[in-house]
């Protein structure tokens, strides 16, 4: 028994850093922002009165409530378990996602996207049920970007995402993939750019049922990768409850093949151990990738 519960207390405090992203002094700066806040209940599932696209909006979100943007980034962020207010953690988290990315040259428009990353429990904390909800916003955030390049064909978009947020992302481009409004020119994600990745490292390559790797391939610009073998969250967390590796923590597997257009990048160097730490100090990375 004092194993077990040591193992939840040490999986508690690893699991709770899925969330972090860096400091609170960008929670004042506002940011435009898709939510799906409470579409979902503990047990994973789609909450009443909430359809399987539908998304609310901050009420200035370009392409939805205002004009048009050039280039605008969706940036989705990761799992919390921790704390007592998981939502304004995620708006904090999104505000400094805009404020790094400016500051490291961007001049394109950061619009959050914040959904239901705190429901669930028992022996893994909800870790169960936050995938199939990651997973399930795949569809929303779809639809967003199908209406946003309805609105706005011209426009550039992209994709970052943290943590199990890349969940959300990898499951909106397996969506688009299937999708007929999802076909005319110009209809492509630009650029994707998972960082910490809580997502079995297998999922971009041909050999993992082609889904993701086809969408990658077809759909997207290009995906860059940018992992950390010394990420203490994921080598903890993700190897011990799916008894598997993550994106984020090695690259793609050994052995698999991934697209043309999917690169991965090591950032250990720069990020060091801790999860929590990808845009502090990999922004000026991802926007030289962009």
């Amino acid at each position: 028994m004092a194993h077990r519960r040591q193992f939840l207390a040490t999986t508690a405090a690893a699991l709770s850093g899925l969330a972090a992203l860096g400091s609170g002094s960008a929670a004042a700066a506002s940011v435009p922002r898709v939510s799906t806040r409470d579409h979902f209940d503990d047990d994973g599932s789609l909450a009443s009165g909430h359809t399987a696209r539908g998304y609310d909006t901050s009420g200035d979100v370009p392409g939805v409530d205002a004009g048009c943007a050039a280039d605008l980034t969706v940036f989705v962020h990761g799992w919390d378990k921790d704390g007592d207010d998981p939502e304004a953690a995620a708006l904090d988290k999104i505000a400094t996602a805009d404020a790094e990315l400016d500051a490291a040259g961007y001049g394109g428009t950061v619009v959050g996207y914040t959904w239901d990353n705190d429901k669930g429990g028992g022996w893994d904390y909800g870790w169960g049920e936050s995938q199939d909800i990651a997973q399930a916003n795949g569809r929303k955030l779809a639809q967003f970007a199908v209406d946003l390049k309805a609105a706005c064909p011209g426009a550039t978009l992209r994709f970052a995402s943290h943590s199990l947020g890349a969940q959300v992302v990898f499951s909106a481009l397996r969506t688009l993939d299937g999708r007929s409004d999802w076909t005319d020119p110009g209809h492509e994600v630009a650029t994707v750019h998972p960082f910490g990745a809580a997502t079995d490292n297998e999922v971009p390559g041909e050999e993992e049922g082609r889904a993701t790797y086809e969408a990658i391939r077809d759909r997207t610009g290009h995906v860059h990768n940018y992992y950390n073998e010394a990420d203490d969250v994921l080598q903890w967390v993700y190897n011990t409850i799916e008894f598997d590796q993550a994106l984020g923590e090695t690259g793609l597997e050994d052995g698999d093949t991934p697209p043309a257009n999917y690169t991965d990048h090591d950032v250990e160097g720069q990020v060091g151990d801790d999860h929590s730490n990808y845009l502090n100090t990999i922004a000026d990375d991802i926007v030289g990738d962009m």
